[in-house]
């Protein structure tokens, strides 16, 4: 397959309908991208790193209305926190990931690893980009994001290594860890950011 440069609209239409796959009907589709065998790349260029800037986006946008001054300098630093906080989220829950499975001698691939954390990712940067725009769909929006664990539990069926006994903990620790460390960066972020003031 040649690599070739394609047009914004058809990456946005490719996006979309992955997205909606992944929500209506998730254990097909999941098949569909575990037979795709895309490169690490391809995912991040292709869905992750839209899907982080729309959310991106959503921060700095909720940051100026939900606040009577516009303060410009503040959305900026939001939004720059919550990019920050899922760009290296995703790799870090990633390489925790890929080291835990290798730790317990289960043989999945790099790609299949990153794609596994990077489709599943995807219901926190739709929740989140909500709640950054309409604060009241907190509740709403946390527990929307335990469909992680369900995406998780719907990939861990195609890949190769995982028996069913494996799976349940797997489904466990990989959600654990892709619904906790990008928040628990962006925090950290937040944190840092408010001792140097």
């Amino acid at each position: 397959m040649s690599k070739e440069a394609i047009g914004l609209g058809v990456l946005y239409k490719n996006l979309i309908g992955r997205l909606k796959e992944l929500i209506i009907s998730p254990q097909s589709e999941w098949k569909i991208v575990m037979e795709e065998r895309k490169t690490t790349n391809d995912v991040l260029s292709s869905f992750s790193l839209p899907l982080i800037g729309f959310y991106t986006a959503a921060v700095f946008v909720g940051y100026l209305l939900s606040h009577q001054e516009l303060d410009f300098q503040a959305a900026l630093k939001s939004a720059a926190f919550t990019f920050s906080g899922f760009f290296f989220g995703l790799y870090l829950s990633y390489y925790s990931l890929f080291k835990a499975f290798n730790a317990f001698n289960l043989s999945i691939d790099k790609e299949q690893v990153f794609q596994l954390v990077a489709f599943s990712s995807c219901v926190m940067y739709l929740t989140g980009s909500v709640i950054a725009l309409i604060p009241e769909a907190i509740i709403i929006g946390s527990i929307l994001n335990l469909y992680v664990a369900y995406l998780v539990w719907l990939a861990l069926g195609h890949v190769n290594n995982v028996t069913k006994e494996n799976r349940v903990w797997l489904t466990a620790l990989s959600s654990i860890v892709i619904l906790l460390i990008p928040v628990l960066i962006d925090r950290l972020f937040i944190f840092i950011s408010n001792l140097t003031v």
